[in-house]
């Protein structure tokens, strides 16, 4: 009976393992300059068209205060989006901590978006939070 549960246990973890994986599909090594705070921001300041950030997290908590220029996609759903960022766009996601955000980026790649990288949680961001009106 332990050697079954074992098993079960092993196997929901691989079937699931994927989807928690870390998505780096920028082209250029341009994932590993935005992984930091610093790299992010430094996006922001040179308003690079390419590049849209994203909150995965619930709409209210998007309110109270997110990374300055992020459109909101609760959970990675861009189908519950009136208007989701074009698919050749560079698109960078958080969430609060960073577990939720890798499982939205599997969801935007099965929609046909081709470049994403899980940047982590809004919790790593030292500078300043906008806030909805």
């Amino acid at each position: 009976m332990k050697k079954i549960l074992c098993l079960a246990i092993l196997s929901l973890f691989s079937i699931n393992t994927s989807l928690w994986a870390q998505t780096d599909t920028l082209p250029n090594d341009l994932g590993k300059k935005v992984i930091s705070a610093e790299g992010l921001k430094n996006v922001l300041e040179s308003e690079d068209s390419r590049f849209v950030i994203v909150d995965v997290r619930p709409k209210s908590a998007y309110d109270m205060g997110h990374i300055p220029t992020a459109v909101n996609i609760p959970s990675g759903l861009v189908s519950d989006v009136e208007n989701p960022p074009p698919t050749d766009k560079y698109i960078i996601l958080y969430c609060f901590g960073g577990l939720t955000s890798p499982a939205a980026g599997e969801k935007m790649i099965a929609n046909g978006y081709k470049h994403i990288l899980v940047w982590g949680g809004i919790n790593s961001w030292p500078y300043e939070l906008e806030k909805s009106k």
